[in-house]
């Protein structure tokens, strides 16, 4: 789809999650695990300080997913 075509008739638009996650060392093959994942990024935030005040095993890294209710409205927004 172009931008000339416009929306799919009935988009909306995605949600935003912010998904705290990791890679486990022992396992890199395997990819990454996801601990938690709220609707900002603030809160992400705070569960990967808190985490890793906690000593966690491994580095966090926060992952922006855009969440779309149908195939139509991801194809527009790629």
């Amino acid at each position: 789809m172009t931008t000339e075509d416009g929306p799919p008739q009935g988009y909306i638009e995605p949600i935003t999650a912010w998904c705290v996650e990791y890679v486990d060392p022992r396992e890199p093959d395997v990819g990454s695990h996801q601990v938690g994942a709220f609707t900002t990024e603030a809160e992400a935030e705070k569960l990967l300080l808190r985490l890793q005040a906690e000593g966690f095993f491994t580095e966090l890294q926060i992952n922006l997913v855009p969440v779309h209710r149908r195939v139509e409205d991801w194809e527009w927004d790629r």
